[in-house]
C-alpha cells in the first residue's frame, strides 16, 4: 500500500519563499518551491549539488546566471534546466516581481 497522498497547495502570499514539496535536510527525493523576487532581488549564487534542477517561470523577468559568466534572460513561460553541481543564480532585472517554481531531483 503507498503511504504518499495527493495534496494541493496555494501559490499565493507575501512569503519571499514557499516549500511546495520535499524537505531540504534529505539527501535524495524531489524538492520543489515557490520563489518571489522583488525588483533587483536574487536568490544568491548557489548549487543543488548531486541534484538537477528546472526552474519554471511564472511571471516577470531577469537572469540566470550560470557557471564563471555565462547568463541567460528568463521570463514568463519559460522553463530552465540546471545540471547537477551548476553554480547559479536567479537574479530579478525587471520592474515586477519575479516569481518561478523550482524543482530539483537527486540525479
Amino acid at each position: 500500500m503507498l503511504k504518499e497522498k495527493v495534496f494541493c497547495k496555494q501559490l499565493k502570499g507575501r512569503q519571499r519563499f514557499l516549500r511546495l514539496i520535499g524537505d531540504s535536510k534529505k539527501l535524495k527525493g524531489l524538492r520543489s518551491g515557490y520563489v518571489i523576487l522583488k525588483p533587483k532581488e536574487s536568490v544568491g549564487e548557489h548549487n543543488t549539488g548531486s541534484c538537477e534542477e528546472v526552474i519554471s517561470v511564472i511571471n516577470g523577468s531577469g537572469l540566470v546566471a550560470y557557471g564563471k559568466k555565462s547568463s541567460i534572460k528568463i521570463k514568463k513561460g519559460l522553463f530552465i534546466y540546471i545540471p547537477p553541481a551548476m553554480p547559479h543564480n536567479v537574479i530579478n532585472t525587471g520592474k515586477v516581481p519575479l516569481k518561478y517554481i523550482y524543482t530539483a531531483a537527486r540525479v
